[in-house]
């Protein structure tokens, strides 16, 4: 089936590509904003050409993601966008087997319909990825690689581990939840190269091509837009978003969530139940996700051998929710993150050592993924006119996300040691390593 699917693929990045081509040809003429990748060909010639600041977050990537963007601005803003749509199989496709080899590593295969299943929930986020221009697959792809490489015990391994980790998060900051894993599982090699990575990434690789004191300016600026908002003054700009401290917001205080135009004036639409101060929400996001990290580190107490264990990829599962979560801002395409629960689900739905009941919650968990995912797409006008901004409001993903991460939660495995266990399948190994 393999070369059937990729075959599809192939022919359905071809047609986006021509969709997107077509898209910002028509929209250019109306001077309209078209999507996240089309505003970069605007403003990342700019930065290069001009050593312009950020100045806002129409760029909200730090400088090291200019060197990925840079060669499409050689291209028409059509030609770039087509172009770019072309590259997500190149992302997305590395991305599904590797995580996928994951699973087998720790394992074994996961049964034919429950990839079926993987594929239905991941479906939207990937497709809200390619037409809306994101980042989010390209930082996926070293994310997963750091994750495969780092099951690995041997040196090099680690090392290139750390690397690619530290990549994704010079990409996406939200990343920098796996470096806390790590270190609670003391994996100091891979950490500290996780560390020496960001310096490289962030620093060095991007001063050989933009000048050191240009990026540590760039880097400054930045930060002062895109992080100190967040971290040090509870600044939410997108109350809209997919995420903890953003559903908290839209919910408990008066803050808009989507806004129309009605006759050349802005409709603002509200969906909260509570109007509590913007500054009590946000705290209450916090404490939530405080709670959420303890509770994390209190299940996953229990020490695993190595990362060739089931244990393993349950863990980055729930560490690769969470980084959703606790986002500033989170939206569906964020959400191809979730391809590590997913497979993780899915593993458990298909390990004849997972007790019956757990394999039952993991099988109706893929089910209704699968069927709530599409609400996040057009098909969600079923409900109405705005029936898209209510599934959205709704946070189906972020419901989703607890669906998949619950079922990880509820996990259990015979016999009870099983999934700290190394030796992948093997019933009576796994009974005399537990």
């Amino acid at each position: 089936m393999t070369p059937i699917v990729l075959g599809i693929v192939l022919i359905a990045s071809i047609i986006l590509a021509v969709q997107a081509h077509h898209k910002v040809a028509h929209e250019m003429t109306r001077q309209k904003h078209i999507d996240a990748f089309d505003s970069y060909m605007k403003v990342v010639p700019k930065f290069i050409h001009d050593h312009k600041p950020y100045r806002s977050d129409r760029f909200p990537l730090p400088p090291f993601a200019m060197l990925f963007v840079a060669p499409f601005t050689l291209l028409s803003r059509p030609d770039a966008q087509a172009a770019w749509v072309l590259c997500k199989p190149l992302f997305f496709v590395p991305i599904f087997f590797l995580a996928y080899s994951i699973i087998k590593r720790s394992s074994g295969p996961i049964e034919p319909l429950a990839i079926g299943l993987i594929i239905a929930g991941w479906f939207f986020p990937v497709i809200g990825d390619i037409q809306e221009g994101q980042m989010n697959l390209l930082m996926l792809l070293p994310l997963t690689l750091g994750l495969w490489f780092a099951q690995d015990a041997n040196k090099r391994s680690q090392i290139l581990a750390g690397l690619f980790v530290a990549m994704a998060i010079c990409i996406k900051v939200t990343p920098l939840a796996f470096l806390a894993y790590f270190l609670f599982r003391r994996r100091w090699l891979l950490s500290m190269f996780i560390l020496i990575g960001s310096v490289l990434w962030l620093f060095v690789v991007p001063g050989l091509f933009f000048g050191f004191g240009q990026n540590l300016l760039w880097m400054h600026q930045w930060t002062d837009i895109m992080i100190k908002p967040y971290i040090l003054h509870d600044r939410i700009k997108f109350p809209n978003g997919e995420s903890i401290p953003e559903l908290i917001l839209r919910f408990f205080s008066h803050e808009p969530a989507w806004k129309t135009f009605s006759h050349g004036h802005v409709v603002w639409h509200y969906v909260n139940i509570a109007a509590i101060p913007p500054k009590l929400a946000h705290l209450i996001g916090r404490i939530i996700l405080g709670v959420i990290a303890v509770t994390g580190i209190v299940w996953a107490r229990q020490s695993v051998p190595d990362f060739h264990a089931r244990r393993y990829p349950l863990e980055i599962a729930c560490i690769g929710a969470f980084m959703l979560w606790a986002s500033e801002r989170t939206w569906v395409p964020h959400y191809v993150t979730l391809i590590f629960a997913l497979m993780a689900v899915g593993m458990v739905a298909s390990d004849k050592l997972a007790t019956r009941r757990s394999q039952k919650i993991a099988w109706w968990s893929l089910l209704a993924v699968a069927l709530l995912m599409p609400l996040t797409s057009e098909l969600a006008k079923i409900f109405g006119p705005d029936g898209r901004h209510y599934t959205d409001c709704a946070d189906v993903v972020i419901w989703c996300s607890f669906i998949l991460v619950g079922a990880i939660l509820a996990a259990r495995f015979n016999p009870p040691g099983a999934y700290v266990a190394t030796v992948g399948g093997d019933a009576n190994g796994i009974k005399a390593s537990a």
